[in-house]
């Protein structure tokens, strides 16, 4: 009987559309709050050290993906406040991130940038949207971004022949292998906290039907 009252599939269904767009809102938020920030360190650093490695060209191309970027997350903004929120749409902004994030990271000098930290925290993001396909996808992408930066870095920045022939530019075996699984565990633990939160809207009718009950 109270499974006929309070339908188990319904009630996460529910939940999951007004909680993703809630949690695309957070996202969003916190997304333009790290943009400021990175691109604030990135000025005091320029401001302070008056480092040339990090002005002229690097400058440049750092403030137009930043401009980009915030540009794009404005747009998502006046989306989200208009209630416009498509399915795709989550997928869209977290494979928006992770290619910002390839990219800085490629402006930075490649995988040895302590940038690709921002993996973890756009894999971290996923589960604000309750949804394990997107929490796939971003964990995926999260690795493919990052064999790109490898890729670049070993047979474009330095050159297939004179990476593989010099063993002090190369970036250890080991130390690739140790990135691509914690972002995989990460994208593991992501999947669960969507699963335990699934869990809990699916107990919560029947525990509310049981204190109706209780309280009649």
């Amino acid at each position: 009987m109270t499974q006929t009252l309070f339908p188990r599939v319904d009630s996460w269904q529910l939940s999951q559309r007004i909680e993703a767009w809630a949690g695309e809102i957070r996202v969003n938020v916190i997304r333009i709050v790290a943009i400021a920030l990175f691109y604030g360190r990135h000025l005091i650093e320029l401001l302070i050290t008056r480092n040339p490695a990090i002005g002229g060209m690097y400058h440049l191309r750092v403030t137009g993906e930043i401009i980009a970027w915030a540009g794009a997350a404005g747009v998502i903004h006046l989306l989200l406040v208009r209630r416009i929120y498509p399915p795709t749409m989550k997928f869209a902004t977290a494979l928006m991130d992770v290619l910002m994030i390839t990219l800085l990271c490629a402006i930075a000098g490649g995988p040895k940038t302590p940038l690709v930290l921002l993996y973890f925290a756009a894999i971290a993001s996923a589960p604000l949207r309750l949804s394990l396909p997107l929490v796939y996808v971003t964990t995926g992408a999260s690795i493919l971004g990052y064999l790109v930066l490898l890729a670049d870095y070993a047979w474009y920045q330095i050159g297939f022949h004179a990476y593989y022939a010099d063993k002090s530019v190369q970036i250890p075996r080991s130390q690739e292998l140790i990135v691509i699984l914690s972002l995989f565990v990460t994208g593991l633990f992501a999947g669960q906290v969507v699963r335990q939160v699934r869990r809990m809207i699916d107990r919560y009718p029947l525990l509310h039907g049981a204190s109706q009950g209780g309280a009649a």
